[in-house]
């Protein structure tokens, strides 16, 4: 008996790894109408290279990149390392500080948005990180959120990686779901 109900768990998880992967979001928004960008932290700089090309999308040209460490001088980093341009960085562009995970970066943009009466956001995030990211403001931020993944551009995702966001987004669930069980 105990081997059936394992055998199960393990089909159950593959099964979800596998409709995980097959919903990495590939497609990005062409036209959008949002209030405002945010960009989560990550990578290589690429998700705020790409927030910085939007910028002029949105509908009040604003851009809050969340989840930046205490270290980063963002205007030092975006004039001079990324070419930003200087005026677009002073007016259009604000870091966020306080969030340390997702969870977090829905919350800080929750009340970065509300202080300015933003109602709807381009997110921008990695495609493994998306559903989750996605979840998550969905629940917590109050704002309408229009998915934009960024992809590393690596063919295969290492399986680690993919197990461990897949085990992060069914945590998020179950965490909302015993939150709001009645």
């Amino acid at each position: 008996r105990l081997n059936i109900i394992i055998a199960l768990i393990l089909l159950f998880l593959a099964l979800g790894i596998i409709k995980f992967k097959n919903n990495l979001s590939h497609e990005q928004a062409n036209n959008f109408n949002a209030d405002a960008i945010v960009v989560l932290t990550g990578g290589r700089g690429e998700r705020i290279i790409e927030g910085y090309r939007q910028i002029e999308n949105s509908n009040q040209n604003k851009l809050f990149i969340s989840g930046v460490d205490n270290t980063f001088n963002s205007e030092v980093v975006l004039v001079n390392i990324l070419n930003f341009d200087q005026s677009i960085v002073e007016c259009c562009i604000e870091v966020g500080y306080l969030s340390k995970n997702t969870y977090e970066n829905a919350l800080e943009t929750r009340y970065w948005a509300l202080e300015r009466n933003i109602n709807s956001i381009l997110l921008i995030t990695s495609d493994l990180h998306m559903q989750r990211a996605e979840f998550l403001f969905n629940q917590l931020s109050g704002l309408k959120v229009i998915p934009y993944a960024v992809s590393d551009d690596k063919k295969v995702i290492p399986f680690d990686k993919l197990l461990e966001e897949y085990i992060k987004l069914i945590a998020s669930k179950i965490v909302f779901l015993k939150k709001y069980e009645i």
